[in-house]
């Protein structure tokens, strides 16, 4: 059997927010594996073999124009862009890390960019593991039909603008679209990361709290970005060509053993919610 469907070789990949963390680490990762890799971002990545499009997630109009000046179809779309902001709350942390990157998928589709035997990978976390408790307002959010109306829901719904909201809104959105983007030929998937070590979890002290507590229980420290990478890659990889509507907690068995009652955690009534939830058709 060969290994070449985990090569991207002839492939086009473009990733948001690849210019640090596990974005860049994914870039690198692509790169080594034979991509031609796109990365869209604020700030430029600090790798040469890499193409560059200036692209703030915060702006839709930035999106589209980083659209058109793609050079032909997308195999690899990674969606990695992440932020906290002062609080972890405020309309612009929704825009970038979800609204904005929800827009770049559909849009891509739209314009058939995104087609048959193409694949997305998204970038969840822990963070969202309350999604399918918080299903009703989730839905309600993700039947937004566009960038414009997303906007104007969390501008209405100021209790629904944290970092938590947006991981639930993502992983629910990979559940929700895996079945309609199946019909079209594409594959979505997402990882739900743990603890990782990269510059934004070291820049707020609640995160690295958040990393301590996994010490505590796993005896190990935080993932590398780089660890949070391959899993993702691999998402997107022809070798898992019949993945799809995956959302894979990416933490070496932290959410298992709190599912299990191996040890004390508040999520574990959300892990059995999420086993037994239902999303309405769309």
């Amino acid at each position: 059997m060969a290994n070449d469907k985990f090569r991207y070789d002839g492939k086009r990949a473009v990733v948001v927010g690849g210019a640090s963390g596990m974005g860049r680490a994914t870039v690198e990762v692509l790169l080594g594996l034979g991509a031609e890799v796109w990365v869209l971002d604020i700030k430029p990545v600090d790798l040469a073999e890499a193409h560059f499009l200036e692209a703030d997630l915060r702006a839709k109009a930035a999106l589209d124009r980083a659209l058109d000046a793609l050079p032909g179809s997308i195999d690899a779309l990674f969606s990695c862009s992440g932020m906290w902001g002062a609080d972890g709350r405020g309309v612009d942390l929704m825009l970038v890390n979800f609204i904005g990157q929800r827009h770049l998928i559909e849009e891509a589709v739209r314009r058939e960019l995104l087609g048959k035997g193409s694949a997305v990978a998204m970038i969840s976390s822990e963070g969202g593991i309350r999604w399918a408790e918080h299903l009703p307002v989730v839905l309600d959010f993700l039947a937004t039909p566009d960038y414009e109306s997303a906007r104007a829901w969390v501008e209405a719904h100021p209790d629904h603008n944290d970092y938590r909201f947006s991981k639930e809104a993502m992983t629910a959105y990979v559940k929700l679209r895996a079945h309609p983007f199946s019909r079209l030929g594409i594959r979505l998937n997402a990882t739900a990361p743990g603890p990782t070590m990269t510059p934004l979890m070291k820049a707020h002290a609640n995160w690295l709290g958040a990393e301590e507590r996994f010490r505590e229980v796993m005896h190990i420290p935080g993932a590398t970005p780089e660890q949070q990478a391959y899993p993702l890659v691999f998402l997107n990889s022809d070798a898992a060509e019949f993945v799809s509507g995956a959302v894979i907690h990416v933490d070496h068995g932290y959410t298992a053993g709190a599912l299990m009652g191996q040890y004390e955690h508040k999520s574990t009534p959300s892990l059995v919610a999420e086993a037994t939830a239902t999303v309405r058709p769309d």
